[in-house]
């Protein structure tokens, strides 16, 4: 038997059985909170053994951190079939971009351990960045810029975006706002998403659009 195929059985199973711990991990993070998930719940329901988990993800954290992941790349994977130019957003892009910008915090914020994780894979916590997670959110990112940067060059949008910054200025204070947005929610100052989005959407608003001459 040749080399190659040698070496790509070992990979092959290696990969699938990351691949069924996490969906274990996955499938339990939908019926049960995720500080009550434990490595012996996952690899009972993955079926390996515990230390198996460990071997590959090398504790909780890094088996969270792989889940979280995971679901920024779904995230982006829509985000990659959303043109954002819908009658709706081209009629409120404030509203546009704060859509937007829920559908991650609802990610990062499924529970306190997932913000705590994700703050960590971005340097907020450790003081460096995972490159996988900086590779999503730069995706994430950039179709932000994007928008509004149609909506700067689009006379007919109303009401105006701001243009005494650049696309980079704006963008890093809607990240911002998102993470604090995320803290407050997760830390219980508020508990309804409904007032997140509102919140969020009055500072969105203030922030770029253009204030009118009085």
């Amino acid at each position: 038997m040749p080399s190659d195929t040698k070496t790509r059985k070992p990979q092959a199973r290696t990969a699938l059985t990351r691949a069924r711990i996490l969906t274990a991990a996955a499938t339990l993070s939908r019926t049960k909170a995720l500080e009550d998930i434990t490595a012996e719940a996952i690899a009972k329901e993955a079926g390996v053994a515990k230390g198996t988990l460990f071997a590959h993800f090398g504790d909780m954290d890094g088996l969270l951190s792989y889940l979280l992941l995971d679901h920024l790349r779904q995230l982006r994977e829509a985000a990659d079939l959303d043109d954002m130019t819908s009658k709706d957003d081209l009629a409120d892009p404030v509203g546009a971009l704060v859509k937007r910008m829920m559908a991650l915090i609802a990610v990062i914020t499924e529970s306190q351990t997932m913000l705590r994780v994700f703050l960590e894979n971005i340097g907020a916590t450790k003081g460096h960045c995972a490159p996988e997670f900086i590779e999503q959110l730069d995706v994430l990112d950039q179709k932000l810029l994007a928008y509004m940067e149609m909506w700067r060059g689009s006379p007919d949008i109303s009401p105006a975006l701001r243009d005494d910054r650049s696309l980079e200025e704006l963008l890093d204070g809607l990240i911002a706002f998102l993470i604090h947005s995320a803290i407050l929610y997760r830390s219980h100052q508020i508990q309804d998403l409904n007032i997140i989005y509102d919140r969020l959407y009055k500072h969105t608003e203030a922030f770029l659009v253009t204030a009118p001459i009085s």
